[in-house]
């Protein structure tokens, strides 16, 4: 699948189609995956789960 090289800072995301798989390679690629994985923590849509998660790749930066 060509979706398997999406960033590192991106694989605690669990992609469920290939659609999926392009969107990450795309936000992987951005300059501004900071300001992406805040938007993350701010979508009341997501699980606690991804929330979390995207908070802990936040800090490692």
């Amino acid at each position: 699948m060509c979706g398997e090289t999406a960033s590192t800072e991106l694989k605690f995301i669990e992609p469920q189609s290939q659609y999926d798989y392009d969107l990450l390679d795309e936000v992987a690629k951005s300059e501004d995956l900071n300001s992406i994985l805040t938007m993350l923590l701010l979508d009341d849509t997501l699980s606690d789960s991804l929330r979390r998660k995207a908070l802990k790749q936040l800090r490692a930066k």
